[in-house]
């Protein structure tokens, strides 16, 4: 609007030099001003109304200031000549008002043909990067459609209303020591997951068939194929693999991300080991003691993604939350209870707890072993 406010101002003043100095060059340079400026408007109102702007799907999740590629793509309605356009996202964390917008800059590519053999479309894209960790909205803000001559523009909302979406952005984890007892790669526990390398005794989940050698019961024999296979097979049985471990991760107070950090590391590595383990913690939207299974990649990302969305809103110490999960699954025990509180601190059982620095966390989490 302004470029408009402009063009107009300096139609005028040619026209006023033209009249004063009885100028053709000044008339003729207002009145093509004039023109040109309707010609520009009549063409953004059409493209206004014939463009349509979606946003490319996102990741789930993403790291701490790790750039994140946002593409989305414009739709002509009508094919023809079209001039440039910006396309703005806006990046907000979830409970927050704070806003970081950026203009989605214009790929340099031929515009191709959509679906309809009518529509033209263009894409966009851009590079953004989050400082902290927490659970963030993208959405497109508004455009700016230029004219062919790049002189006016226009900024338009509706054609980009209800495109957005949601991005967990998880703390970086870091790489400690973790030794675990015989008693913890052994712990069969009860649980619906089997072991697939190691034989146990129950019954209910068949680990293998093999051949009978010496020292094997009788009673684990299958008759029935062996008849078939002319040869004594021996059944094994599966065994449950149990978590015995629980890392409980305090969300409440201050220095959550650093928290975040240390439950990530701790899980990291255990899952680094083989060692299935729950994660836990106070739910301030169910308002109870929550915990999920953690075995492998796929859910241990699975795990991290809820946990993010506690915003530390609920006044649930570290002892009350030990206390609340015994009392919720004392009927499932685990061998140990790893504590993350704040400072950051870590506690297993009843021991003295660890207090970190935040500021080096890394080197310390390095330095420290923990004995499970």
């Amino acid at each position: 609007m302004i470029r408009y406010l402009l063009a107009m101002l300096l139609s005028a003043g040619a026209v006023y030099i033209a009249i004063l100095y009885e100028s053709t060059a000044f008339t003729l340079l207002g009145f093509t001003l004039l023109f040109l400026m309707l010609l520009s408007m009549g063409y953004l109102f059409y493209e206004k109304k014939s463009l349509r702007v979606t946003m490319n799907m996102l990741p789930a999740l993403a790291d701490r200031q790790k750039p994140i590629y946002v593409s989305a793509r414009a739709t002509h309605r009508y094919r023809g000549c079209h001039g440039r356009i910006m396309v703005q996202v806006a990046i907000s964390r979830e409970g927050h008002r704070a806003r970081r917008c950026k203009w989605l800059r214009e790929e340099y590519e031929k515009p191709t043909r959509g679906k309809e053999k009518s529509s033209v479309e263009q894409s966009f894209s851009v590079l953004l990067s989050v400082a902290q960790a927490g659970n963030y909205e993208i959405r497109l803000r508004k455009i700016r459609i230029y004219d062919l001559t790049g002189l006016f523009c226009v900024e338009q909302r509706r054609a980009v209303r209800g495109e957005r979406a949601m991005l967990a952005v998880l703390p970086p984890f870091y790489l400690m020591r973790i030794r675990l007892s015989e008693a913890v790669r052994s712990f069969a526990g009860d649980a619906e997951v089997y072991d697939s390398l190691r034989s146990g005794t129950d019954s209910s989940e068949l680990l293998q068939l093999r051949p009978f050698r010496d020292g094997d019961k009788l009673r684990n024999i299958h008759w029935k194929l062996s008849a078939k296979a002319d040869e004594l097979l021996v059944r094994e049985n599966s065994r449950p693999r149990g978590c015995p471990v629980a890392v409980l991760a305090e969300t409440a107070g201050n220095f959550q991300e650093t928290r975040l950090q240390c439950a990530a590391s701790l899980s990291f590595c255990l899952l680094d080991l083989d060692c299935p383990h729950y994660v836990s913690w106070y739910s301030g939207y169910q308002q109870d003691v929550v915990r999920m299974r953690v075995d492998d990649e796929e859910s241990f990302y699975e795990t991290f993604l809820y946990l993010l969305r506690e915003e530390g809103g609920n006044r649930v110490s570290s002892a009350d939350l030990q206390a609340r999960y015994r009392e919720k699954y004392g009927g499932e025990p685990v061998l140990h209870h790893i504590r993350v509180t704040a400072g950051p601190c870590i506690c297993v059982d009843s021991q003295e707890a660890v207090c970190l620095k935040a500021s080096a966390l890394e080197r310390e989490l390095a330095e420290m072993e923990l004995m499970l």
